[in-house]
């Protein structure tokens, strides 16, 4: 149960998006925070359920510059901010077909602006990375050095951790209700405990931003929550995939794979729109995408799968973030549209947000292009 009535800020939702934010805003000083999450375990939705990797590749520019920004603070973090490494840096492989690879050459002027490791393989430079990619169809790849594996548990642990740390109030078991409204303006939240006031409710709450921005009768912004399944499973050459190999995305058979405790983790890659909820994966997609894979790689054939879940990924119609106050309805703030790379970008996210809610502008990012405004434009 939250200790006051009032707030300065309360955050609605306690994955990752809320979490760094949490924490950003503490470490900028502000101390009258409250962090709600309904559920009583940490990461039960779509931040404990990511691949947990930084892949910092990205076909929206945007989102590519944002996981550059993020990637540069999982791999340096400041002095004391987490108990254990947040990333082990094992690069990524992303192979294409000969029209794929046409189209990412374009990107190369852009990818070198922006400084990213991208190095461009051939067919023959990318069986010398990864020796069980045979795919004919495999034209060339991309390897990023910088990429690797990211300790989901720790970045989040750490932000949490942080923030109380620095005075934020956490309270889980926690579920809103509905949103308190005076005029136009947003002034809290309900609860099953009652209401708590604030200046600032943050939508932080991934597929269930719907539901907030519902409530409060927000600008509408078409999220859309879409099911991406996963597996783990065991090949039926268990020493084809070097225990130390990178996650690999093959992006013209719509499969991604990455060695798991001795297993193989891989997801279809598939995009099924879905309401908010509790989605459940689908065994026809996972087998389809375990013939795709074999494809890419035969000797990684499936012998039994372990394990499968599926995670709802939200998205913005841009697939960019949206961050920023509501242009309609002051006192709610949109921390939304994280998509599949919430934990990769937490960094830049979290800072740009915190930001933005204490000063009103930020040298993180250029806000105006994570805006809710944006998409308000054209009426």
């Amino acid at each position: 149960m939250p200790l006051r009535d009032h707030y300065d800020t309360i955050i609605v939702g306690g994955g990752i998006a809320g979490a760094s934010l949490a924490y950003f805003l503490a470490e900028r000083g502000a101390r009258d925070v409250l962090l709600l999450e309904r559920e009583t375990e940490w990461a039960r939705h779509s931040t404990g359920r990511s691949a947990a990797t930084l892949c910092q590749l990205d076909p929206t520019e945007t989102v590519l510059e944002l996981k550059l920004i993020g990637g540069r603070f999982l791999r340096n973090p400041p002095p004391g901010f987490s108990e254990s490494p947040l990333l082990r840096c094992c690069g990524t492989l992303t192979v294409f077909d000969a029209a794929g690879l046409q189209q990412e050459e374009t990107r190369r002027p852009m990818l070198q602006r922006f400084g990213l490791d991208a190095s461009f393989l051939d067919a023959e430079e990318v069986r010398q990375r990864v020796p069980a990619l045979t795919d004919p169809e495999i034209a060339g790849g991309v390897w990023v050095e910088s990429d690797g594996r990211l300790d989901v548990h720790e970045i989040l642990s750490s932000c949490l951790r942080g923030a109380r740390r620095l005075g934020v109030e956490i309270e889980q078991g926690c579920a809103v209700t509905g949103l308190v409204r005076t005029g136009e303006r947003i002034e809290g939240v309900r609860t099953a405990q009652g209401e708590i006031g604030s200046r600032q409710v943050v939508a932080a709450a991934g597929a269930w931003n719907l539901r907030l921005a519902a409530w409060a009768e927000a600008s509408p912004i078409a999220l859309r929550p879409l099911r991406r399944c996963a597996a783990i499973y065991s090949p039926i050459e268990p020493a084809a995939l070097a225990v130390d190999a990178p996650l690999v995305v093959a992006d013209h058979r719509s499969v991604y794979f990455v060695p798991e405790a001795g297993e193989i983790l891989m997801s279809p890659m598939d995009q099924v729109e879905m309401p908010p909820g509790e989605p459940l994966a689908d065994d026809v997609v996972i087998a389809e995408g375990l013939e795709r894979l074999a494809l890419v790689a035969p000797d990684l054939r499936a012998r039994r799968v372990r394990r499968s879940w599926a995670g709802l990924r939200t998205f913005s119609p841009d697939l960019v973030h949206v961050v920023g106050e509501d242009p309609a309805r002051p006192g709610f703030f949109w921390l939304a549209g994280q998509g599949g790379y919430g934990i990769e970008t937490c960094a830049a996210i979290g800072a740009l947000a915190a930001d933005l809610l204490t000063s009103g502008r930020s040298e993180v990012f250029d806000p105006a292009r994570l805006s809710p405004a944006r998409f308000l434009h054209n009426g």
